[in-house]
């Protein structure tokens, strides 16, 4: 049975968290040029760029989540595998540069540079910042599924906020897994809409 989601974002308790839509990630120069292609694929910066839009024009705040570490690495714990794929066991500095410009951060949203970990609430002040505005819904974007979007949408339930995944405005690699993580998994998780159900909803 399909569930209505527009009862649970209702822009004044409802906010978008975007995962890591960086350069370095999705750009023409990609790290990742699987995720970058599958993400180019189904539009997602654009799918983005139209919904944050439509968000802002209902005071609906973005909050953003990169993966920016010390250009010289120290501190970082080179303790997960895809770290060590991505720099070909080096030394984990940098991170993963500007987010995409057509969905840059504006002067109102929240930008969590986050140094360690892999999700957008490890080491971060999203839920403080959440709970501080009344926020009990979030509308989960970005990359990738396989593991940053998938676990702050767990982490996002677990702590007891009302999740909505839109299927256009995540990716993964190969791209065919997102169709079976949304699913058999993010669906038991969260509402899973396309970005424009939510447009809809809220014009």
């Amino acid at each position: 049975m399909a569930l209505d989601v527009r009862p649970h974002i209702d822009p004044a308790c409802t906010a978008i968290v975007n995962m890591e839509c960086q350069v370095n990630l999705l750009g023409e120069q990609s790290i990742l040029p699987g995720l970058a292609a599958a993400a180019q694929q189904i539009g997602l910066v654009d799918n983005c760029a139209a919904m944050f839009a439509a968000g802002r024009s209902k005071g609906v705040r973005i909050f953003y989540c990169t993966d920016e570490r010390r250009p010289d690495g120290f501190g970082f714990a080179r303790n997960t595998m895809v770290h060590l794929r991505m720099s070909g066991g080096g030394d984990g500095s940098g991170g993963h540069g500007p987010v995409m410009s057509k969905i840059a951060p504006q002067p109102e949203d929240v930008v969590f540079r986050r140094e360690q970990g892999l999700t957008g609430f490890y080491a971060t002040g999203l839920d403080s910042y959440l709970r501080n505005t009344g926020v009990s819904t979030l509308i989960v974007t970005g990359v990738s599924l396989n593991i940053a979007v998938l676990g702050t949408a767990i982490e996002a339930m677990n702590a007891g906020y009302t999740v909505v995944v839109p299927s256009d405005c995540v990716a993964s690699d190969p791209p065919e897994y997102a169709e079976h993580a949304l699913k058999y998994t993010m669906r038991n998780i969260a509402f899973v809409v396309s970005s424009a159900t939510i447009i809809d909803a809220w014009s």
